[in-house]
């Protein structure tokens, strides 16, 4: 019995063993299962923007899952799970009665075939498809802005498709994204992969366009007609371009807050090569750039000026017959570089004229072939289309003037309307010469600054040309779409054609640094009841604009619809810097971009062109913002979530320390507008723009610094600090320094840049004069030990030199303090071999300083420098003139250095 109860004991331990082993090796059969590979399946008819849709979805998941691996196939697996991305009908099959059908929406769902589990990605067309992958992975904790990504804490969990339903369909037809062409913080100096990534990330939020304007001088577009070559200007950089005020520097190293640059010349890459070869270098740039974005399955916006002197070149228009050409006198347009006078515009109905036109299309569409929608770009006043006359029209246009204004008398009326009436010919000509050239697919527009364009272009371009307007009263407070009645100038319009508002991520004549403009509440209503089709924003640098993109791209998706703004700061708060940290940095955001500044302004010499305001609250509510952020846990997050944190942080920083900078630069100028030097010395003193330019450069680089954000660094020192530097030397406190030497100028630039300055190894300022200057020839001399010798000017006749403080106007008439000061000169002869090859006089304010000035001899022989010294006296307050006379030979200068000694000055009764 008991070998009996043995044996049953001992087949049960049997049985239970197998019986354990069983459940082992099933439970690592599931795990390998769980484990196995899953295919992100794209069909092979699928599209590139698919595709790369499609790789984007497996990198990211295999970042989520790191334990799991995503690969992209072209085939579906027989069994096991699977992802399948498509817009094709079998694909939308898989969802039955869920499959997606309106223009650019999607479905997310899990569908069981057999013994294939499947996570589909229906799209109703391409782009829906690519929409519905982005949508799933910010479901899946991913968060996508303008400037970055944002990415959740890995999940140690085995992968599945839990939580895999959603849906969703824009509720605008066009949503563009538009970099505008002119700055250094803009996309003037993006290279191939900065344009892509905008692109890239411009799609991920749910923007199905991007658009580029050019201006007459820029190289991107050129074309030959009658054997003439339009001429083109520069893409700007720090050495080469002069674009809206851009000043050149010597070494942008060199700068405060310089270790953000790697090369001493800032721009990009195709703004670097050969004069000759930037017009295809710029080409094939922006070629590629569209290229990219067509594989992406995006509209290509490109708007063309039409109406300004350079879009108007002479030379080509002159090869045609009197005929196809008429003539009109012209204002003076300084910032164009207009002139008075006569001046010749093609016209587009005779036969010659309309090949002018045709030409142009040509020569665009060859070099651009992905352009989905030509704009027509005009200004608003003083360029040549905007100022022609009817009288100066060609007589048969004066008649069918004035059957036109027979018709609707009222028309007459409307803004530019004559001027419309004279644009409409040559929109009609491009749309001629599209259709002709085989573009048919291309759809023409129109487009410019402000909505007071809509009335009389509807009134006289063809009823199909869709219109867009630039939001500009945004500076002052006045968006188009902010109110009922500013809403109906549009809707007027739009409810007849399409009509495209562009909204102010933040504004270039004023609104630049800081905080994006507030996004607009119930975006989505505003535009609904503006019957518009659509919106574009327009901006030029990218962080931290963010916030701004993401409001206005969640308000127009059928779940997002209006979202409102605490549940898009909530949302992009969780997912930048995790959800320990939403709360706290949700209301953080809202009252960032609701409260804080936005300052600042790119078009002209001065970063600073009107009196900050509000200062104390002004730094009062960056404190107090500071402490919501010091809320957070920073042990908590992960390495990019601190660094966004602290992004956040150093801007509030940095914009209180700019504004307390700021007031003590404008106290300084109010004291000396008075009279009291004392006074505005005292607040002088504590105005120290370097750390703050270095506080800038720091908290940037935070994340990896943006092309805007160098090109920003750029601007403070070359738009902010000369002017305070200035002031210093107005009142005595700092030397005034010149150096000389070649200078680079751009005649197509349009509100040119004039400065060239010179940093040296002691972050010194220097003002740089070439031939431009002081009309003498100038020379290099890359041996000369000091780097302030390496170039400098020489002439046969007699040099006068004004020193004043720098970066004055062009009429400048600021004086330094009486005082006694110190003139230096430094020089360096690159040719002489022996004394007496070359001599000059030194005068100062008149006075001889030194008869023989002798280089050579004075230095101790070839190529050493040369420095003299003299002492200057001003009674009263004035500059000092510096006369160099040729005894032998040309005069020649390196350097000049006005260093006040002792500037008395006596406190203001």
């Amino acid at each position: 019995m008991r070998r009996l109860m043995n044996g049953t004991e001992s087949r049960r331990g049997f049985a239970a063993s197998h019986w354990l082993c069983f459940l082992t090796l099933a439970v690592a059969l599931m795990a390998v299962a769980a484990h196995a590979d899953v295919a992100v399946v794209v069909t092979l008819g699928a599209s590139q923007a698919e595709r790369m849709a499609a790789t984007d979805l497996a990198a990211s998941l295999g970042v989520i899952y790191p334990h799991e691996k995503f690969t992209v196939a072209g085939r579906l697996p027989a069994q096991g799970r699977s992802i399948v991305i498509g817009s094709d009908e079998r694909t939308k099959r898989l969802l039955r009665d869920a499959a997606p059908a309106a223009p650019e929406s999607f479905a997310v769902a899990t569908v069981k075939e057999g013994a294939r589990e499947l996570g589909v990605i229906a799209g109703a067309d391409t782009r829906g498809a690519v929409y519905g992958v982005y949508a799933l992975l910010e479901k899946l904790g991913c968060g996508f802005y303008l400037s970055y990504d944002a990415l959740p804490p890995p999940r140690t969990e085995p992968f599945s498709f839990d939580g895999w339903t959603l849906s969703d369909a824009p509720v605008v037809r066009d949503r563009v994204v538009f970099d505008w062409h002119n700055f250094l913080s803009g996309c003037s100096t993006w290279n191939l992969a900065d344009w892509n990534r905008w692109t890239d990330q411009s799609q991920k939020m749910g923007y199905n366009a991007i658009m580029v304007h050019a201006y007459g001088n820029n190289p991107m577009v050129s074309f030959t007609f009658n054997g003439k070559t339009k001429p083109v200007g520069y893409l700007s950089t720090t050495a080469r371009g002069r674009d809206w005020s851009t000043m050149h520097v010597n070494d942008v190293r060199r700068l405060i807050g310089g270790e953000v640059f790697r090369a001493p010349v800032f721009g990009a890459d195709a703004a670097q090569v050969p004069d000759a070869r930037r017009a295809a270098a710029a080409q094939k740039l922006m070629h590629g750039v569209f290229a990219h974005a067509q594989q992406r399955g995006m509209e290509v916006y490109f708007a063309d000026d039409v109406d300004t002197i350079s879009a108007n070149p002479q030379e080509l228009i002159r090869t045609l017959p009197k005929e196809a050409r008429f003539p009109i006198q012209t204002q003076v347009v300084g910032w164009m570089g207009q002139e008075a006078g006569k001046l010749w515009l093609a016209n587009p109905e005779t036969q010659e004229g309309y090949r002018y036109y045709k030409a142009q299309v040509a020569a665009l569409m060859k070099a651009y072939p992905q352009i989905t929608t030509l704009v027509v770009w005009f200004r608003q006043g003083g360029t040549p289309w905007l100022e022609v006359k009817v009288a100066e029209m060609p007589l048969p246009w004066q008649e069918e003037w004035k059957g036109e204004i027979a018709r609707t008398p009222e028309a007459e009326k409307l803004w530019h309307a004559p001027q419309m009436f004279a644009i409409g010919k040559i929109v009609r000509a491009l749309e001629r010469a599209l259709k002709e050239l085989g573009h048919d697919r291309v759809q023409l527009t129109a487009g410019t600054w402000d909505f007071k364009f809509l009335a009389p272009c509807h009134r006289f371009f063809p009823p199909h040309v869709k219109l867009i307007g630039l939001d500009y009263n945004a500076l002052h407070g006045q968006p188009q779409l902010g109110d009922d009645e500013s809403r109906r100038v549009i809707r007027d319009v739009a409810a007849h054609r399409p009509v495209i508002p562009i909204i102010w991520a933040h504004h270039d004549d004023g609104n630049y640094l800081g905080r994006p403009y507030t996004p607009f509440a119930q975006f989505s209503s505003k535009l609904a009841d503006a019957k518009a089709c659509g919106f574009g924003i327009i901006h030029w640098t990218t962080r931290p604009l963010d916030l701004y993109f993401k409001s206005h791209a969640a308000q127009v998706w059928k779940t997002t619809k209006d979202q409102p703004l605490r549940a898009t700061c909530d949302d992009m708060a969780m997912r930048s810097f995790g959800g320990g940290a939403r709360e706290t940095m949700g209301a953080y955001l809202e009252r960032w971009v609701t409260d804080a500044p936005n300052f600042a302004r790119e078009t002209t010499d001065f970063f600073i062109d009107r009196p900050l305001t509000n200062i104390t609250q002004v730094v009062t509510g960056c404190r107090e913002r500071l402490k919501l952020i010091d809320r957070v846990d920073a042990a908590k997050l992960t390495p990019a979530q601190r660094d966004r944190v602290n992004y956040f942080k150093g801007l509030e920083e940095f914009i209180a320390a700019f504004f307390l900078t700021h007031e003590q630069f404008q106290n300084a100028q109010a004291a000396l507008k008075k009279g009291d030097l004392a006074a505005a010395r005292a607040a002088m003193a504590d105005c120290r723009p370097a750390p703050v330019i270095e506080q800038f450069a720091k908290f940037s680089s935070l994340g990896g610094i943006t092309r805007g954000e160098q090109g920003s660094v750029v601007s403070l020192n070359t738009r902010w600090l000369p002017h305070i530097v200035r002031l210093r030397q107005q009142l005595g406190m700092e030397p005034v320094r010149y150096n000389f030497g070649p200078t680079s100028h751009d005649p197509l630039a349009q509100a040119s840049g004039r400065f060239t300055f010179h940093f040296d190894t002691e972050y010194h300022l220097w003002q740089t004069l070439g031939t431009q200057e002081t009309g003498a020839e100038t020379f290099v001399a890359p041996r000369a030990d000091d780097e302030i010798c390496r170039s400098g000017v020489e002439s046969s006749k007699a040099i006068t030199l004004t020193l004043r403080p720098i970066a004055g106007k062009k009429k400048d008439t600021t004086v330094l303090p009486a005082g006694e000061y110190r003139l230096r000169l430094l020089m360096f002869d690159p040719v002489s071999k022996a004394a007496g090859q070359r001599v000059f006089s030194v005068s100062v304010n008149g006075a001889v300083a030194e008869e023989r000035v002798d280089v050579f001899a004075g230095s101790g022989g070839s190529r050493q420098v040369l420095e003299r010294a003299w002492p200057v006296k001003l009674d009263r307050a004035g500059c000092v003139t510096v006369t160099l006379t040729p005894v032998k030979g040309k005069v020649l200068v390196c350097g000049a250095v006005l260093e006040p000694v002792s500037v008395p000055v006596k406190p203001k009764p």
